[in-house]
């Protein structure tokens, strides 16, 4: 990775790219390499523990991570969550996610697809589906481009231009609030979201980007129609933080704003609402997939272990996501989970 930072922050020293919004995506996958923008004692894994079970009648090869997800069968409960796209920098490790996602049969899920509406020379750094062809792909937009003239139809323009099956859209609130030239108007959004659930073909699903959802926005989010939801906890990086850096200030008051992952699964999964639930946000280990899936969610995403080795190689992703398989697998042996929905209901202590 020490190489991959030099590059990158070579390019951001030199100035190289003049847009705002590319100089802004620049600096995002510079400082969320940074240990200083982590928050792992915001994360609450440790206490989800599992009843050990000593005498598995499993063949632990013989495990099933499989589950369904947008129509495709997946081989294992991930979802490679959205880092960036739309710079140079990005669209090579874009290629290695899609690559290795499609090798681990896993979903992919891209970056802010905002840059792409904005110049469509930047449309191929979201253009996988070659690399990708039989796994889940999920577009992105932010919420605060919904409410923009024509914002429910650009939407529905990154679904085509990444030939997504998906649409997610991003809730970034306090990311906004504390970014220099953030959208600190939101006003309308909820009624722009709830059209373009109305209207779209695909899916819609709605996340928020690392500080988590709670009880009552889920609520929301429910009465809309929407079906899916990632609460994208606090525990991991802050964005918050991020924009706090880029302005080089230090320590941001926000930087541990919101909920945990363990805690919005928790809370939101009591509700009874009709969601399906993505767990994402401090996931750092395939314990700790298991143990969010145990809780109530369905899937699990994962972004920063991944950001390293998507600089590198294709083959480093996947690797890393090797890693996961095996700590995921182990869980369920040691649980006497011959698949997932048996894992949803291994004792806890």
């Amino acid at each position: 990775m020490a190489n991959h930072r030099l590059i990158i922050s070579h390019s951001l020293n030199e100035g190289t790219m003049p847009e705002a919004i590319e100089t802004r995506k620049l600096d995002h996958l510079v400082i969320a390499a940074k240990e200083s923008v982590q928050r792992p004692a915001l994360s609450t894994f440790d206490s989800v523990r599992f009843e050990p079970y000593a005498l598995p009648d499993l063949n632990m090869d013989d495990i099933s991570c499989s589950c369904d997800f947008l129509g495709y069968r997946l081989s294992l409960p991930l979802i490679i969550s959205s880092m960036s796209g739309g710079i140079a920098q990005a669209d090579r490790m874009n290629i290695h996610l899609a690559e290795a996602a499609e090798a681990k049969g896993v979903a992919l899920s891209l970056g802010s697809m905002r840059i792409a509406l904005e110049d469509h020379g930047q449309a191929k750094s979201f253009q996988l589906r070659r690399y990708a062809p039989n796994v889940p792909i999920i577009a992105n937009l932010g919420a605060a481009q919904l409410r923009s003239k024509g914002g429910v139809d650009d939407a529905l323009r990154c679904i085509e231009l990444a030939e997504a099956d998906a649409l997610y859209i991003h809730l970034n609130p306090i990311q906004e609030a504390v970014q220099q030239g953030g959208d600190r108007d939101w006003r309308g959004i909820v009624d722009a979201l709830a059209q373009l659930n109305a209207v779209s073909p695909s899916p819609i699903l709605v996340k928020e980007v690392g500080h988590g959802i709670g009880p009552s926005t889920a609520k929301a989010i429910a009465e809309l129609g929407i079906q899916w939801l990632d609460v994208a906890g606090s525990g991991g990086t802050s964005w918050a933080q991020i924009e706090h850096e880029r302005i080089n200030e230090n320590e941001s008051i926000f930087a541990d704003w919101g909920i945990d992952t363990v805690t919005a699964i928790t809370k939101i999964s009591d509700l009874g609402l009709p969601l399906s639930l993505i767990a994402s946000g401090g996931i750092r280990n395939g314990l700790q997939v298991a143990k969010c899936l145990r809780i109530g969610a369905s899937l699990a995403g994962i972004a920063k272990p991944l950001l390293t080795p998507a600089l590198s190689s294709t083959d480093d992703v996947i690797d890393t996501l090797n890693k996961f398989e095996e700590e995921l697998r182990t869980t369920m042996f040691c649980t006497n989970s011959a698949c997932l929905d048996d894992l949803a209901r291994a004792p806890l202590l």
